[in-house]
């Protein structure tokens, strides 16, 4: 006889979880045949799932699936790929990149942060004043702060797979782009835990210790821990494997250091962040850890981060001519700061006009690292979920066109100069 009694929350938390992970990666793989990043499906997955399709749809199995007992199991799991992610994007961020370029992809990458950053602020500022209730709360310098903050960042693990792809990385182009990529990580990640430390105090003067506190986090790790890394590095050269028990104190690591820069204050991302950037740059090394860690964080918990990102996503509440008046705002200003800033300074620096142009659409490459500061934001409540719908979709639009306009550009391995 079949039982009808309802699941036990283990398994309705299960059953999402499954739907999470069949839905994000049978669109991930779909949108890859249009030339596009799987990450875009996967984001799309989320909010397939969320009220804007499903809800709308099937609002009473929407609330079924993801109900009110398995939302913040979900939420836990979606936590835990967030840090493991950013672990790996620590990763990813690789001096190397930088030699011979640094002083050209600086000037990019600074122009590319700066321009967004101040119009950022200003769309705000204008946003604030035509719809108050896009930035909630007693305060809207924290709002402020945090769009121009999400109006700067590219998204360098997206952007790196991009070029991979294509078969630019190992171009000066793509050497130079993922140079620029990777000083905007660092950048805008120092920029966030600024503006998150300030929301969280209320005044400069109040987020002083929590940055001292990062900062000293960060030494301690990148200088204090080096003769450890090294013996890790030392360890595998002559090794040629991570074993087990080496694996799960490098995950512990990187969780403790999540909830160290928690404590102090900032955010838990930092801490994993650093970590993943206080490992040797020994390739072999590295490329064995993200080969354990990428099918576990990007197979099965960021998926789940996607659908939380998803459920926050509210398509329908865009139901007002100048609620799309100001989606066109926030497109325009994030493509058009990131691209004016970008383009202009890599021709001052002798780039030839294609190249420059494909400089300034990879930089506008968002992604991921977009749906990070806007669920930050989102949760610290300086943004309310219209203004997070429309930040979504931005990062949707930026991250979907750069892969069609350098084809319209003709940049690909053979057109490439070098």
């Amino acid at each position: 006889m079949i039982a009808t009694e309802p699941l036990s929350t283990l398994s309705a938390v299960l059953v999402a979880l499954a739907l999470v992970i069949v839905v994000s990666k049978l669109l991930g793989r779909l949108l890859a045949h249009f030339d596009q990043p799987a990450v875009i499906g996967e984001i799309l997955g989320g909010i397939v799932l969320g009220p804007s399709l499903l809800g709308a749809l099937a609002p009473q199995l929407q609330q079924a699936v993801f109900s009110a007992a398995v939302l913040p199991q979900l939420n836990l799991l979606s936590q835990l790929g967030l840090i493991l992610f950013m672990f790996l994007v620590g990763l990813e961020v690789n001096p190397e990149h930088l030699h011979g370029r640094l002083r050209l992809a600086a000037r990019i990458s600074l122009a590319g942060i700066l321009l967004p950053l101040l119009l950022g602020v200003l769309l705000a500022v204008g946003l604030e004043s035509m719809l108050p209730g896009l930035l909630p709360g007693d305060r809207t310098l924290p709002g402020l702060l945090f769009m121009g903050t999400a109006m700067s960042i590219t998204a360098f693990p997206v952007l790196s797979r991009l070029l991979k792809e294509r078969g630019l990385l190992g171009l000066p182009l793509g050497q130079l782009v993922i140079s620029c990529a990777a000083i905007d990580d660092v950048v805008s990640w120092v920029l966030l835990a600024a503006v998150v430390s300030f929301t969280r105090s209320g005044s400069v003067l109040g987020a002083l210790p929590a940055l001292i506190g990062t900062l000293a986090w960060a030494l301690l790790l990148l200088l204090g821990l080096r003769p450890l890394m090294h013996r890790l590095e030392e360890h595998y050269r002559r090794e040629r494997l991570l074993s087990p028990i080496l694996l799960s104190l490098l995950f512990a690591g990187a969780i403790l250091s999540a909830v160290i820069t928690d404590w102090i204050g900032v955010h838990y991302i930092f801490g994993a962040f650093l970590f993943g950037l206080a490992l040797p740059r020994y390739g072999p090394l590295l490329r064995r850890l993200r080969l354990h860690i990428e099918d576990l964080v990007l197979t099965l918990l960021l998926p789940v981060f996607f659908a939380i990102s998803g459920l926050n996503t509210r398509i329908a509440d865009l139901d007002q001519p100048l609620l799309w008046l100001a989606l066109m705002a926030v497109l325009a200003v994030a493509i058009g700061g990131k691209f004016i800033g970008c383009w202009a300074m890599a021709r001052l620096g002798g780039l030839p006009p294609r190249q420059a142009q494909a400089v300034g659409w990879l930089m506008n490459t968002r992604g991921l690292t977009e749906l990070v500061i806007l669920n930050v934001a989102l949760s610290l409540g300086v943004i309310s979920t219209t203004l997070f719908t429309m930040m979504v979709v931005m990062a949707l639009v930026t991250t979907a066109m750069a892969s069609p306009l350098l084809t319209r550009l003709g940049i690909s391995p053979a057109a490439s100069p070098g």
